[in-house]
């Protein structure tokens, strides 16, 4: 059996075996580089919800030691992707409906008055990185996709000139990728439909109308709960509030 097979608690298979054409990773740490790999392989559904890993084969299966392991680990039980429990082990967080349900209420209010202040802050040059990023076309690998997506979010709410609400929001947007990646990998974000969202808010932005930024942002948000909580209904490997 191999290490990554010997990870799991139960019968999953070979879920952290490296992700095709992976690139190597430029960072400045090996904490880091750990970091970003294992998110993203939660992400990507190498490592699904409710799965058993030992800390010590994951950190053998990465080619790394246990410290830069855990310090990794705990930047993502800050993001509540990971649970860490007694004798290093680590339970990748499973995903309930009570949480998406709550993440989304404070989603859409933050992120419609961050477009707000964005319209009225927003500096030129911030004005047409935004409008650059809502016009992308998507691609086919979904966690690039989920990226691109929060890329352009990012670009918005980090120009609305309230530093209080983009460290709010960059730890929330850190616990909503895993619902997220659920509608890109279901091709209901990164289409046509989700594209002309951007391009209308990017508009309304750079036109610096407030009210209609915020509008849009709000029911470009506001759709996406709901699909989410359909397709975790629809799948066993989710697990759903009562």
């Amino acid at each position: 059996m191999s290490s990554s097979q010997a990870i799991t608690d139960g019968s999953v298979s070979d879920p952290l075996s490296t992700s095709a054409a992976r690139a190597p990773l430029q960072t400045p740490t090996k904490a880091e580089a750990v970091y970003l790999e294992t998110r993203a392989r939660i992400l990507g559904g190498l490592l699904p919800p409710g799965l058993n890993v030992n800390q010590e084969q994951l950190a053998a299966d990465l080619g790394v030691s246990i410290t830069p392991l855990r310090e990794a680990l705990r930047r993502l039980e800050m993001e509540g992707l990971v649970r860490l429990e007694a004798h290093r082990r680590v339970v990748i967080a499973p995903l309930t409906g009570r949480e998406l349900d709550e993440l989304y209420v404070i989603r859409i209010e933050l992120d419609s008055l961050a477009a707000g202040l964005a319209a009225a802050n927003a500096s030129d040059a911030q004005l047409i990185v935004i409008a650059q990023l809502a016009r992308q076309k998507p691609v086919r690998e979904p966690v690039a996709q989920l990226e691109r997506n929060r890329a352009f979010h990012r670009a918005i709410y980090a120009s609305c000139g309230n530093e209080a609400l983009v460290a709010y929001l960059d730890q929330l947007w850190d616990r909503t990728d895993r619902y997220r990646v659920i509608l890109v990998k279901e091709e209901l974000i990164g289409g046509a439909a989700s594209r002309q969202d951007h391009i209308d808010i990017s508009d309304a932005i750079a036109q610096r109308d407030a009210e209609r930024a915020a509008s849009l942002t709000r029911e470009h948000i506001s759709r996406s709960p709901a699909l989410i909580a359909g397709i975790m209904k629809a799948r066993p490997t989710f697990e759903s509030a009562q």
